[in-house]
């Protein structure tokens, strides 16, 4: 439903920020590698939306990163995880730790984690051990290059559209918002971008 929220960061607690855009106030679970990140002013995070309508609540989950929203995802469709799971284990741990202990099958490093029992990290690796192997290896992160991350995948999808590969045109919408900042349109990211492929 929401894919990010960008306005002025109200209040802030490790764990929670209070973004205030449009007038509203929204309540956001962070996982710490966000939260430590963000100061006063403006910010865009990434965000998950749940709902729970067996306790008829909704609740928002974000995140300065793909790859940090990537992982919370990946981490909620092991069974017996949560979304309050997930990001506690990415509270207690770097996601980079996080994804290297999975593609490593270290379960008894995993059932350190609070809400992660032996049964549970033994999914979390046999599910998600093969992703997380290709991971490690890097994967592209869009958010710290110009435009917003709806307007690089906008961008990307049209590269696809015209027949170029997936990590080409990931890579070239890349530098192209690098080049081009934050205030880039996704027509000008496109065009920038198919003179990088």
């Amino acid at each position: 439903m929401y894919e990010y929220i960008r306005g002025k960061i109200h209040s802030m607690l490790p764990g929670t920020v209070i973004l205030e855009a449009a007038g509203v106030g929204y309540r956001i679970q962070v996982p710490l590698s966000t939260s430590g990140k963000l100061k006063s002013g403006e910010a865009l995070l990434l965000v998950h939306h749940t709902i729970n309508a067996e306790q008829g609540e909704e609740k928002l989950y974000g995140f300065l990163t793909d790859r940090e929203r990537d992982l919370f995802r990946a981490l909620i469709k092991v069974k017996g995880i949560g979304p309050a799971t997930a990001i506690t284990v990415m509270c207690a741990a770097d996601p980079d730790e996080i994804i290297q202990l999975v593609a490593a099958a270290d379960v008894s490093s995993l059932k350190r984690f609070k809400g992660i029992g032996p049964k549970t990290a033994e999914r979390m690796v046999a599910e998600l051990r093969d992703d997380f192997s290709k991971w490690e290896r890097g994967r592209p992160v869009r958010t710290e290059a110009g435009g917003t991350p709806a307007l690089q995948d906008d961008a990307v999808l049209a590269l696809l559209a015209l027949g170029y590969p997936q990590a080409k045109s990931e890579a070239a919408v890349a530098k192209a918002g690098k080049k081009l900042g934050a205030n880039a349109s996704t027509e000008d990211l496109v065009r920038q971008a198919l003179q990088l492929v």
